[in-house]
């Protein structure tokens, strides 16, 4: 049925009266679900007081052979330790919800003071749902599209023939997937020794670290966790603990991504000099929640492919998008990037003058951004 008009139906024996409307009602949890385990996991406490969380991280010390009692003349030196690597995290980002409401005139809408209530309520209700469709998108677009290549953070998985460059060795249908799973579970399991290995290669700082494996967590992309499940898991997975691994999280392949660069903004390439996007390039997704073009977008929503992006007056900020990539399987990290709260406070109040009532949720957070003292390894697959 088309959508309603507002026009009665023309009763059936009495044409000069009209069908009375039976009944209205407004549908309520729309959202069951958000892929929110990753910023809840991140949750970190904020204050009214102050504005910044300081991590700080040390290397290890320095070995020399001891001189015996050559060493008693140096019983004054001082043997300092290398200054600490300090990273800031600051709580400066702040988002306001608004909602007006009525209890009068709109009131004349609806049928019953039930009908009524139950729309004011959903659209309430509707505040805190944005807010957790908001947290959620917005961290799960940065941390699939956020990427550090230092040291050995940055992983492919050849999939393959090493020979000829072929995709697996002329492999199709289930036998290529079930290959393509070994070479994963292989290059994982190998990962994860080195991860246990004392080595620098795995933060930014270049510090001295060795992982546990249950501090290590994995976060797949839906696409290659989808393809995987189609084969014999356990047995693909069956050794190091990857089959846990592999049950960890998981994200829809549209929040994976690389962050869109200045080579990127020319003739040529994903924006073209005049802004325009060429969609041949790939997908283009939303960073951040804004509006563009006459439409709104939630972080990971895919751009319009008409109209003008970045590079021209009043279009948008590289920052604020990134490019799909399909080739990401996962992301490795031992500590979630920090999502800092300063506070959350719902307000309201009513206008006697036009007899409304406005309603307001206001919150803040910290700007994202990954520990660099902590590992955040992208691996992607080399098709």
């Amino acid at each position: 049925m088309p959508n309603f008009t507002g026009t009665l139906n023309s009763n059936e024996i009495f044409g000069a009266i009209y069908n009375m409307i039976i009944s209205q009602q407004v549908f309520a949890d729309n959202i069951k679900g958000t892929f929110s385990s990753l910023v809840d996991s991140a949750r970190v406490d904020g204050s009214l007081f102050g504005d910044q969380k300081l991590y700080y991280s040390t290397d290890a010390l320095k070995t020399k052979p001891w001189g015996n009692d050559a060493e008693a003349t140096n019983l004054l030196a001082l043997h300092r330790p290398e200054a600490p690597k300090v990273q800031t995290i600051v709580l400066n980002q702040f988002r306001q919800i608004s909602l007006t409401v009525d209890y009068y005139l709109s009131k004349r809408a609806w049928s019953t003071e039930g009908a009524f209530s139950e729309f004011t309520s959903v659209m309430i209700g509707w505040m805190r749902e944005t807010k957790r469709i908001y947290d959620s998108t917005l961290y799960n677009a940065f941390f699939g599209s956020n990427e550090t290549s230092i040291g050995k953070q940055m992983r492919q998985v050849d999939l393959r023939s090493a020979s000829s460059g072929q995709p697996l060795y002329g492999l199709t249908g289930l036998e290529k997937e079930k290959m393509e799973a070994m070479l994963i579970a292989q290059n994982l399991a190998d990962l994860f020794v080195e991860m246990k290995d004392v080595s620098r290669d795995f933060n930014d700082y270049g510090h001295l670290r060795s992982y546990a494996d249950e501090e290590i967590k994995v976060v797949w992309n839906s696409k290659f966790v989808n393809k995987i499940r189609k084969i014999d898991l356990p047995t693909i997975f069956h050794k190091d603990g990857l089959v846990d691994k592999f049950a960890e999280d998981i994200l829809p392949a549209r929040y994976f991504g690389r962050a869109v660069t200045e080579s990127d903004i020319g003739s040529g390439k994903i924006i073209g000099s005049d802004g325009a996007y060429d969609s041949s390039k790939g997908t283009l997704r939303a960073k951040e929640e804004f509006d563009y073009n006459g439409q709104h977008y939630f972080p990971g929503d895919a751009l319009a492919t008409s109209g003008t992006y970045v590079a021209v007056a009043g279009g948008l900020e590289a920052s604020q998008v990134y490019i799909e990539s399909s080739d990401v399987i996962c992301k490795i990290v031992t500590k979630m990037p920090p999502m800092m709260s300063a506070f959350e406070v719902g307000t309201s109040f009513f206008n006697p003058k036009s007899l409304t009532e406005n309603h307001y949720l206001t919150w803040g957070y910290n700007t994202l951004e990954h520990l660099k003292a902590k590992p955040f390894i992208t691996v992607k697959a080399l098709a």
